[in-house]
């Protein structure tokens, strides 16, 4: 059992946006192969457990953007459990150097019901608990916006679909970048917090809306005017190599 798994990936030009740089769902999709893989090693994956596991909250932080062909080495552990959520941290490195961390939270639920299942209801937990490296970080809080206006409405289609039948939580943050219009902005994606608060089925039409925090963009997912989910985002200048 290792206390932290590390896995390298390639940002190829999937992953490659119309300027050149790395799509802020890129990191989002190699956490989540990171965490299954290190759940399995846990004996904690969803056919284990007999559970749905589903990503309630996350928040990324990225130093520069990411290059095509780069080769990323994600570090991830459990630093502990909080209530019904079970805590996974995330590190992110090119070469020797640290280029982004993120921070999540998840819960698992009952496959029929999706009732949440708290994690004290698993012997195995307790090999999460000793997994933990450096102290639990605070938890991540909700988000609000005062006021947003409509960007665009998204028909879930098969493409959007994951293995629990409801919209990945990686294409969550496509259509947050939609919604951003990030192909004509300026700057990279240098922070982002997602917070997932329903699941969305096929053929559900979701309203994307944006609004601003302060320096921050908001955006949330609304299907016949309920939250699915939000995002904070930070844009910073993209410098030059």
């Amino acid at each position: 059992m290792q206390n932290v798994l590390t896995r390298e990936y390639e940002v190829n030009y999937s992953h490659i946006d119309n300027r050149g740089i790395a799509r802020p769902s890129f990191l989002f999709d190699i956490m989540q192969d990171a965490a299954t893989v290190h759940a399995e090693e846990l004996h904690l994956s969803r056919e284990q457990l007999s559970v749905l596991w589903v990503l309630s909250r996350m928040k990324v932080e990225l130093t520069r953007p990411l290059q095509p062909y780069e080769r990323i080495q994600c570090e991830t552990w459990c630093p502990g459990i909080r209530g019904a959520s079970w805590y996974r941290s995330f590190a992110f490195y090119a070469g020797d150097k640290q280029v982004g961390e993120a921070q999540s939270m998840w819960v698992t639920l009952e496959p029929e019901t999706h009732r949440i299942l708290r994690p004290n209801a698993f012997a195995a937990s307790e090999a999460y608990l000793h997994t933990a490296r450096g102290e639990m970080f605070a938890p991540l809080p909700k988000l609000t916006c005062d006021s947003v206006r409509l960007h665009h409405v998204h028909n879930v289609s098969y493409s959007d679909l994951d293995v629990n039948n409801h919209v990945n939580n990686v294409k969550v943050v496509d259509l947050i970048s939609d919604a951003l219009d990030l192909q004509k902005q300026p700057g990279f994606v240098s922070s982002i917090q997602v917070n997932y608060t329903a699941e969305t089925q096929f053929g559900e039409q979701l309203a994307l809306s944006c609004g601003t925090v302060d320096s921050a963009r908001y955006v949330c997912g609304q299907t016949e005017g309920k939250t699915h989910f939000e995002a904070i985002v930070t844009l910073s200048p993209i410098k030059e190599v």
